[in-house]
């Protein structure tokens, strides 16, 4: 089986908020890291786009937090709205449904697959704040 993990941000990010209202219309189930928080997800998500892109999907073994398989390289493009795979970044609200239901994720709302959530549930994967906070000071 593969879930649904979400590498995104606690600050302000116009991606992560349309992403945050797509969630509310189809709610799902998923394990969400704030790479604001969370210094291995932010060295993660670097190393996958190159930059602080998210949100970041990927699709992983229930008990993983990395994607399934190696994602398609960047080349030269940006990493905003490339399927690479097992992994969307900065998606485009029209690419999040067919992801999902192409990697057997279930969602709800309006176009969601059967099975969905009534709400979406959440995990946050987040401890005491590692030094995070120093990275956004400049410390």
């Amino acid at each position: 089986m593969a879930r649904l993990v979400v590498y995104g941000r606690s600050s302000f990010c116009p991606d992560m908020y349309r992403w945050k209202k797509w969630v509310e219309q189809h709610p799902l189930d998923y394990v969400e890291f704030d790479i604001d928080r969370d210094d291995e997800a932010y060295d993660k998500v670097i190393g996958w786009t190159g930059h602080e892109s998210v949100p970041t999907l990927v699709i992983a073994l229930d008990d993983g937090v990395d994607p399934i398989e190696e994602p398609r390289p960047l080349g030269d493009r940006s990493p905003r709205a490339f399927d690479r795979g097992t992994m969307l970044t900065e998606p485009n609200l029209g690419q999040i449904a067919p992801f999902l239901q192409r990697h057997s994720i279930p969602f709800g709302g309006e176009g969601g697959s059967e099975g969905g959530s009534a709400e979406a549930r959440v995990e946050r994967a987040s401890g005491e704040p590692p030094s995070g906070w120093r990275r956004l000071l400049g410390i």
